[in-house]
């Protein structure tokens, strides 16, 4: 099992715990109106982040960190505890969206389950519908990929200003038309990118995107213009 599946483990753990403490004031025989008031008190967020097996498991994803810098295509040196503290805040950004949303699922799902008398199982199927475990794969990649811009965009600082840089990744029916636009752009400095594309150099394509920026080569792979071109003006 890998990190990202140990960690979608953890996560349906969580839920479940959460849903389970919260169900026991059911079974103790309070009235709905004692439990919505403990739960509107209730900072969700906090005791996720407080969560020790999940923050156990939160930790092991550094290891896909460590790969996706060894996947990158390096072009310029960073120091290590610039390299660490770029890490520690992906991960803090990223906790912290995701405890948001997870708490704010589980207080919503919990709030009407409980009113709509449904059962603890049931509860926690609907809380697992309206944030899947598949969903934490975008999640976890969408943190790693502006992980990997931002690294791209310390070793663009040390590079002269004349330096070109082309978008790469997937060119098909998926990609986005301002993905596809950046990409038949062709070759770009940084300062062109930023005035033509504002914010693109870390952001791309926004959520979930699939492409990268790299230093231009002759030899740079997944680069196709004309391709994109074609897909946006067909």
């Amino acid at each position: 099992m890998n990190e990202l599946d140990k960690f979608k483990k953890q996560y349906l753990a969580l839920v479940k715990r959460m849903t389970d403490a919260t169900y026991q004031l059911v079974l103790a025989g309070q009235s709905k109106d004692q439990i919505l008031r403990i739960l509107a008190s209730n900072d969700f967020k906090q005791t996720i982040m407080n969560d020790k097996e999940f923050q156990k498991s939160f930790d092991e994803l550094d290891a896909m960190h460590v790969k996706a810098l060894k996947n990158m295509k390096k072009f310029a040196d960073i120091s290590p505890s610039t390299l660490q503290a770029l890490t520690m805040v992906n991960k803090s950004v990223f906790m912290d969206k995701l405890a948001t949303d997870i708490a704010s699922t589980l207080k919503g799902n919990l709030t009407s389950g409980i009113l709509g008398g449904l059962s603890k199982n049931d509860i926690i199927k609907g809380i697992e519908a309206n944030l899947r475990p598949d969903q934490i794969d975008t999640l976890v990649t969408t943190a790693l990929s502006n992980y990997t811009a931002s690294v791209n965009a310390l070793m663009a600082d040390q590079m002269p200003d004349n330096t070109n840089y082309v978008y790469v990744g997937p060119t098909d029916k998926k990609t986005r038309d301002i993905c596809l636009e950046i990409m038949s752009a062709g070759p770009m400095t940084q300062k062109q990118i930023e005035e033509r594309f504002p914010s693109a150099f870390i952001e791309r394509g926004g959520f979930n995107c699939r492409h990268q920026w790299n230093m231009y080569t002759k030899t740079v792979q997944m680069h196709d213009p004309k391709g994109a071109k074609a897909l946006l003006n067909g």
